[in-house]
């Protein structure tokens, strides 16, 4: 697969996916609204499957000694345990897996099955800022002397408005989503949206490093990368902000910017795959025998 072609591919959904959302509520209403709802996140999910693939791919072009190496394979392990946390998320919202309301009169594996399991998602964001400080660490252990600007800053700053924003508006936070909510979801997301915060800083700051080492090739991995961790928080602040009186336009905005996010995230592997050729392996040298 081409990034280019993903990337062309990635800006047409970025007007089908609202046009068709909005048409399938004239035209069906709620019942449609929600389908298409549904079909999104699935559509999300394969791409996210897609980005693993990739991501894997990508850790294999690294020598085991390089620092790339590990950032990628913590890198695929994020991608992994997020993808076995949406696998259980499918299976609530095609309901697949039934879970009473309220949810305190399910049995205990039910209850760990929907309450605890969301914090996987917090498991693979762990590891993701492992692989951020992997990344920040071998840029530092270069030699260059690298600075965050003034700019930076800035940025920075409207990254934190998004889960302070949150805070204020957590009363909204669990009306909205694309499953029913319970009581327990508002602890979730309020964590979910101050990490992701924090990893869209790391992406910021792995960003400037970039930047200051001339951008180029791997200022487009790094932007994609920023792009995607922003976008995941801004999902939580769109549930907040648009919750209450807005209920289908918060999870509908949820959803659109996950899929931003999912498709950034493969971008991002391949535009790593274009900068690391492919390592051959080193063939054996002949036996003396067959030389003579």
């Amino acid at each position: 697969m081409r990034a280019s072609f993903l990337l062309k591919a990635f800006w047409v959904s970025l007007f089908v996916v609202p046009l068709a959302a909005t048409l399938a509520w004239i035209a069906g209403g709620e019942a449609s609204s929600t389908l298409v709802l549904r079909l999104l996140f699935a559509a999300t999910v394969v791409v996210e499957v897609g980005a693993l693939r990739q991501t894997i791919v990508t850790r294999r072009l690294f020598a085991k000694s390089d620092a790339g190496y590990l950032t990628w394979t913590l890198t695929s392990a994020f991608l992994l345990v997020r993808l076995v946390a949406e696998a259980r998320l499918l299976t609530l919202t095609f309901n697949l897996v039934s879970a009473p309301h309220p949810i305190e009169q399910a049995s205990a594996g039910i209850f760990f099955y929907v309450i605890w399991l969301r914090y996987l998602y917090t498991v693979s964001d762990v590891l993701f800022v492992g692989a951020l400080i992997t990344t920040i660490k071998a840029y530092r252990g270069t030699g260059l002397k690298f600075e965050i600007i003034g700019r930076d800053y800035v940025y920075i700053a409207l990254v934190w408005f998004m889960p302070l924003t949150t805070l204020v508006f957590r009363s909204q936070l669990g009306l909205a989503g694309i499953t029913a909510s319970d009581p327990y979801i508002l602890g979730y997301r309020l964590t979910a949206v101050f990490v992701g915060a924090a990893i869209a800083t790391l992406c910021l700051v792995v960003r400037r490093y970039v930047v200051q080492m001339g951008r180029g090739a791997v200022g487009r991995v790094w932007n994609s990368v920023a792009v995607a961790g922003i976008a995941r928080d801004m999902s939580f602040l769109a549930l907040a902000v648009l919750g209450r009186n807005w209920g289908r336009a918060a999870a509908f905005g949820e959803q659109y910017l996950l899929w931003i996010f999912a498709a950034c995230w493969l971008l991002a592997a391949l535009y790593q795959q274009a900068l690391v050729p492919a390592r051959r392996p080193v063939p054996a040298p002949e036996p003396a025998e067959a030389r003579t």
